[in-house]
């Protein structure tokens, strides 16, 4: 995962013009990201498809910011019994905690939470279970990254998300939800458009 973090960065710091540590505190960025979608809970679990987001970023200090963003991505459950087929519209929201390690390579933690239209919901369960769950649902969002300021202007970065505990799918009450999860893998460009 970090060599082709690594891959994707280093040929576009060569363009880098900013020698200076960046300091992004009061700044907003809009950007794009695209990347690999694991189903958490198909088993066996394998990051393959893909999927892809806007973003919208605050710095309200030089290491915390808040992001907003509009996300694209299938999901879905299988277990020995259940299977759904689903995709979604989510708007996760985090704070975002930056740390520095070298120069304006940063590493980053972040936690919130994301709101989830299905746009797809495809059941294929026994004919006695409930199917008649909510296509409008949240989850707990969360995820580790990294990020490189390009200037003061772009940033390249990297994320691994996942987004865990949403509409429960088991219809048995029993203890354990059963629900869409999703682990994310991001690679993205964001935009300063203030002069």
């Amino acid at each position: 995962m970090l060599v082709l973090f690594f891959t994707f960065l280093f040929p576009i710091s060569f363009f880098s013009q900013s020698k200076e540590i960046v300091n992004p505190k009061g700044k907003w960025y809009f950007g794009a990201e695209i990347g690999l979608n694991e189903k958490t809970t198909v088993h066996p679990s394998r990051m393959t498809a893909l999927q892809g987001g806007l973003l919208a970023e605050y710095y309200f200090a030089k290491n915390w910011s808040v992001s907003g963003r509009i996300k694209y991505f299938e999901t879905g459950i299988l277990d020995s019994y259940r299977y759904f087929d689903g995709s979604v519209v989510s708007i996760p929201v985090n704070l975002v905690w930056k740390y520095r390690i070298f120069h304006n390579f940063n590493g980053n933690l972040k936690l919130g939470f994301a709101m989830n239209q299905e746009l797809k919901s495809n059941y294929y369960f026994g004919p006695n279970d409930k199917t008649d769950f909510s296509k409008f649902y949240g989850n707990i969002n969360s995820g580790i990254g990294f990020n490189y300021f390009l200037s003061d202007k772009v940033c390249v970065y990297m994320d691994y998300e996942a987004y865990v505990l949403g509409n429960d799918r088991n219809g048995d009450n029993s203890f354990f939800p059963v629900s869409p999860d999703n682990n994310l893998l991001n690679f993205g460009l964001k935009y300063n458009f203030a002069k």
